[in-house]
C-alpha cells in the first residue's frame, strides 16, 4: 500500500511530529533519579504535549470533525470523530520500559473507518482503513495462521481493577486453564494498543483484554478484522459495541474454539 489515502497521510502527518518530542522525554524518564510525584508530574506533562499537538494538527485538516476521550457522551450521526489514545502503556513509560504506543482512530456512525498505532521505539505504524487490510509500515500483516491451541502465544492486558462480569482472580484462572491444557504460555507486555498491533501482525495468537474504555479499544477492532481476526466479547459482540469488560481476539479457527471452552462452564465445575 504505497499510497496512503489522505486521511491516513493526515494521521501520519500528525503523529510524526509528536514523535521525537516522545523519544527526547523517554529518554529523560530512563535518566531521572527523582520522586515517583516528579515523575509522575514529568509523565503528564508529556501525554499533555502529545495530546495538545495531535488535537491542533486533526483540527487544522478537519475542522469539522469532533473528539471523543473517555468521557464523551456526544455521538451525533454522520458526525466524524477523532479517537486518540495519547500515551498506551503508560505505566511502561513512567518506568522506562521501552513498550508504549500512541493510537488515532477515526469513527462515524459508531464505526470505526481508520486506525493507526504507533510505537515510537521501534519505528512501527501499525494501520488499517476499513476494507483495505491491515498493515506494519508498508507490510501487509495477517493475524497467526494456527489452526490449534497447542504452544500458541497467549497475551494479556488488565487495567488491575476488579470487572463487572469478571474478576480479575476468575478471568486469570480460565486463561491459565486454557494454556496449561494447550502447553501455551502467557505474555504480559503492558500496552492494549500494541498487543491489538501484534496479534494483527502474527507476533501473538490469542489475546485476552479486561475493562478497557471504549476509545482504547477503538484503535483495535478495525486493525484485527482488517487482518483477518475477530476481537469480541463472550457473546460474539464486537469488542467496540460491547458493554462487556472482557474481549477475545484470535483467528477465526481459536477464536471459536477459546469461546467455546470459556462459555462451557462445565469446564469449571
Amino acid at each position: 500500500m504505497s499510497n496512503k489515502s489522505p486521511l491516513l497521510n493526515v494521521i501520519f502527518q500528525s503523529l510524526n511530529k509528536v514523535t521525537r518530542n516522545i523519544l527526547r522525554d523517554f529518554g529523560e524518564i530512563e535518566n531521572l533519579q527523582v520522586s515517583p510525584s516528579s515523575l509522575e508530574q514529568f509523565v503528564l506533562k508529556t501525554e499533555n504535549r502529545i495530546q495538545s499537538s495531535l488535537i491542533n494538527d486533526l483540527k487544522k485538516s478537519r475542522p469539522s470533525w469532533g473528539f471523543k476521550s473517555n468521557s464523551t457522551t456526544e455521538n451525533k450521526k454522520d458526525k466524524y470523530y477523532w479517537i486518540i489514545d495519547k500515551l498506551n502503556g503508560r505505566f511502561n513509560f513512567l518506568h522506562g520500559l521501552p513498550h508504549f504506543a500512541v493510537s488515532i482512530a477515526v469513527e462515524l456512525n459508531n464505526e470505526i473507518l481508520s486506525t493507526v498505532i504507533l510505537d515510537p521505539i521501534r519505528d512501527e505504524y501499525f494501520f488499517a482503513e476499513r476494507g483495505k487490510g491491515s498493515f506494519q509500515n508498508d507490510r501487509r500483516i495477517r493475524v497467526s495462521n494456527r489452526k490449534k491451541l497447542k504452544s500458541c502465544v497467549f497475551s494479556i492486558f488488565d487495567e488491575n481493577t476488579l470487572s463487572t462480569h469478571y474478576s480479575i482472580s476468575n478471568l486469570y484462572e480460565k486463561i491459565n486453564f486454557l494454556s496449561h491444557n494447550s502447553s501455551s504460555v502467557i505474555r504480559s507486555f503492558g500496552s492494549s494498543a500494541l498487543n491489538f498491533a501484534w496479534l494483527a501482525s502474527g507476533k501473538i495468537d490469542c489475546l485476552f483484554v479486561n475493562n478497557l474504555d471504549k476509545n482504547q479499544v477503538a484503535c483495535g477492532e478495525l486493525l484485527i478484522k482488517e487482518a483477518g481476526g475477530y476481537l469480541t466479547d463472550l457473546k460474539y459482540i464486537n469488542a467496540y459495541d460491547s458493554m462487556d469488560d472482557l474481549s477475545i481476539g484470535a483467528n477465526p479457527v481459536l477464536h471459536k474454539e477459546i469461546l467455546k471452552t470459556l462459555n462451557d462452564k462445565d469446564q469449571y465445575r
